[in-house]
């Protein structure tokens, strides 16, 4: 992952969402600096949109962490996500 442009799922099964989520809660943490791409082709993956949209609604994900989990239908619009992506800002704690 470390040598990665980006994290790219397109449609799959279990495995493919395991690593694709594996990336978001890397990046979450300082470990991923990639941007975390949904190739959401047919909108197969509009469910799982909803579902990280219901974490923000929840308190269990940050609307500046969903903002970077991206749900992309074209490859010109993943283009531009990677051109443009900036690492999400990693949380700090007091000690």
């Amino acid at each position: 992952m470390e040598l990665s442009d980006c994290c790219i799922a397109l449609p799959g099964g279990p495995g493919t969402l395991e690593e694709i989520s594996e990336a978001v809660s890397w990046a979450r943490v300082g470990e991923n600096d990639s941007p975390c791409i949904f190739y959401n082709v047919n909108g197969y993956y509009d469910l799982a949109a909803q579902f990280f949209d219901q974490m923000v609604s929840e308190g269990f994900l940050t609307q500046e962490d969903r903002a970077k989990i991206f749900f992309i239908d074209t490859l010109d619009a993943i283009e531009k996500v990677m051109n443009g992506y900036q690492p999400p800002i990693v949380r700090k704690y007091a000690k």
